[in-house]
């Protein structure tokens, strides 16, 4: 048989190439370059839309096109773009990879002005769009029902109601100013939870883009935010080269003669304010600002970017990516510094007046974070107040018992000492760091073995000693070898215990737990309840006398700092119930003392501070006097 003889293969058509053809598809960012603006869109910006006044959207809007991101979340401040970015990636849907798509607004009011305002708007700029509509015609679009294109339903609903919210399985789905949404709805579950329920379907493959301007950190959005890869954006000083993320604190103001800030409208009319580089300290004109955006680059939490924007530090790949903006990366055209300044210095106007919304409204809404709502506030300067006149590594009159809290990191200690006399009354003695090596050594251990079992002078009698009567020790991270350290000094008669945080009844202090067989006893603390008693010793009792912490003449601002690194917020649990907890105020912000004076202040608990009797109540005050003379030996005596 010739060759010519077998049949010959069918042809295929050019409308079958064109579908099996692999197409080389525009990323989103740069199809969303062809978009045509209107001025009723964009007044500032008529036009084609430039990717260049948006820089930091770029990353957001391309990876809602690539094959890992499931969810986009991010948290901004108004006037970032953002709403305008999840219409190019609406745009992009409807012409390069069509499915069923869904767009939630907080409110039906709401919805039907973003479909009169933005999404009908955007068809009408760009008539490639148009053709997908039924009779070509803008007015064939409505909210609360299915909108039927050529190639794919699109539902524009509103969070407040859930057959609109419901329905049939989407691929895409886009949540606008997700913390305005009601936490419940009807007797369902929230808007995020239904709208996720639609993606059953699709659930390798859906896209999800939920945007806000943050509220309280007690909200669902912020809840959803915490899930995701937390990415800040690192500018580049156009200066010194070096990428730092943007910050309020790098804003300088300038102040009066008494060093208050002048009035909002010196900031705003005058040359009064700046961002410095924390680098270099170099001054940024907005031009500057916006030339250290040009360059920068997202990277996720717990990563930093060097000059050359290479990313370091562990990156995961989370499918649940998370943007915040603040308003310093925006176009100077939108913000600028003076601006800024201007609404923090009304705020503080506010604040002083006793009215905290403006501040809260700033923090939201300009600097794109959640605004915590502070039960009890720490602040260092108020520390001042307590500090005394008697010197460091002296014991004051009315100390009673001592104790020390000690809180373990990897290679050094960190320590303080405490007097404690009647009614609580408090006296910080001593406190520091002790640099020991590798703490997993025992070894190393030598200089904490020798601070326990030093011995205190009187502040009025040089001759006249007292010993620590318990020292509680962090073992949370390393718990053998802290178990080692107390079981050898317990052999020697001194008294040493582990202690560990952990979640305990509302009024408990604290809980024994037998450990080592037995031969040992490990306390685990209620942290809450002894920060809150702290914080009733050092910032809410005025008056030097009973639940009164004083300071050493020696107290420097650093240790006030470890001492007011934290604050109690509200933490919402559930949909009924809250919890007030202590967090700490920045992350990496040192709080070591703070930890230290939970473990000393726990020990007191333990070595039954409560038993303390008032001294010129109990004995004729010439025998106290000649007994204290004499006395070296530790006040209290407990076998642990």
């Amino acid at each position: 048989m010739l060759l010519t003889d077998f049949p010959k293969p069918l042809m295929l058509q050019p409308e079958e190439i064109d579908v099996i053809e692999p197409r080389d598809r525009p990323t989103v960012s740069q199809f969303a370059a062809e978009r045509v603006m209107s001025k009723k869109e964009s007044p500032k910006y008529p036009g084609k839309w430039d990717n260049d006044v948006t820089p930091y959207l770029c990353e957001i809007m391309d990876c809602f096109a690539d094959t890992v991101t499931r969810e986009i979340w991010v948290w901004k401040c108004v006037q970032s773009g953002v709403s305008q970015a999840a219409l190019n990636c609406l745009r992009y849907i409807i012409e390069h990879m069509p499915g069923p798509t869904s767009l939630v607004f907080p409110d039906e009011n709401m919805t039907k002005k973003r479909l009169r305002t933005l999404i009908k708007w955007m068809f009408q700029s760009n008539p490639s769009l148009v053709k997908y509509l039924k009779n070509k015609d803008i007015r064939n679009l409505y909210t609360g029902q299915e909108n039927d294109l050529i190639n794919m339903c699109l539902y524009i609903a509103w969070a407040g109601s859930a057959a609109t919210l419901g329905g049939d399985s989407i691929l895409y789905g886009f949540l606008d100013e997700v913390a305005k949404h009601p936490d419940v709805i009807g007797s369902e579950s929230n808007s995020i939870e239904l709208f996720r329920d639609r993606f059953t379907i699709f659930e390798a493959l859906y896209k999800m883009f939920a945007f806000s301007s943050p509220t309280t950190t007690d909200n669902k959005f912020k809840r959803e935010c915490d899930n995701t890869d937390q990415r800040k954006y690192w500018v580049k000083c156009p200066f010194c080269n070096q990428r730092h993320i943007t910050n309020h604190e790098y804003m300088n103001f300038d102040k009066n003669s008494v060093g208050h800030l002048l009035t909002p409208t010196d900031y705003l009319k005058g040359d009064c304010s700046r961002y410095i580089c924390p680098h270099c300290e170099k001054k940024w004109t907005d031009w500057d600002r916006y030339k250290a955006v040009k360059p920068g680059i997202w990277a996720s939490r717990d990563c930093k970017v060097d000059p050359d924007g290479k990313i370091i530090g562990k990156v995961f790949s989370n499918p649940m990516r998370g943007y915040q903006i603040p308003a310093f990366l925006l176009y100077p055209a939108s913000m600028t510094i003076k601006r800024l300044a201007y609404e923090w210095a009304k705020a503080q106007v506010s604040l002083k007046a006793g009215d905290v919304k403006p501040l809260q409204n700033y923090i939201n809404s300009r600097l794109g974070e959640f605004w915590i709502e502070k039960t009890k506030e720490t602040a260092a300067d108020k520390l001042i107040p307590h500090i005394g006149t008697y010197k460091i590594e002296t014991i004051p009159d009315g100390v009673q018992i001592i104790t020390i809290g000690i809180d373990v990191q990897l290679d050094h200690i960190w320590f303080i000492v405490v007097g404690w006399g009647y009614r609580s009354e408090v006296w910080n003695i001593e406190e520091g760091i002790i640099e020991t090596g590798a703490v997993k050594q025992l070894s190393n251990w030598g200089l904490v073995e020798e601070l326990i079992q030093k011995q205190w002078h009187y502040a009025d009698n040089d001759k006249k000693t007292m010993a620590a009567v318990l020292t509680a020790i962090d073992c949370g991270d390393e718990q053998e070898v802290v178990f080692d350290f107390c079981m050898k000094m317990q052999k020697q008669g001194i008294p040493v215990i582990p202690v560990k945080g952990s979640g305990l009844g509302r009024f408990e202090i604290y809980s024994p737990h037998k450990v080592r067989n037995d031969k040992l006893i490990r306390y685990d603390i209620n942290v809450n309840n002894v920060k809150n008693k702290l914080f009733r010793f050092m910032y809410e009792t005025e008056n030097s006398g009973p639940s009164y912490w004083h300071f050493h003449a020696e107290t420097s601002q650093e240790i006030r700092e470890h001492l007011s690194s934290e604050y109690l917020v509200a933490e919402k649990i559930s949909l009924r119930k809250t919890n007030l907890v202590w967090k700490p105020k920045a992350e990496h912000k040192p709080n070591h003392l703070w930890d230290a004076a939970v473990y000393a202040t726990a020990a007191a608990e333990i070595a039954g501070v409560h038993t303390l009797r008032d001294p010129a109540a109990t004995r004729d005050k010439t025998t106290y006097s000649a007994e204290k003379e004499t006395q070296t030996d530790r006040p209290i005596k407990t076998k642990y």
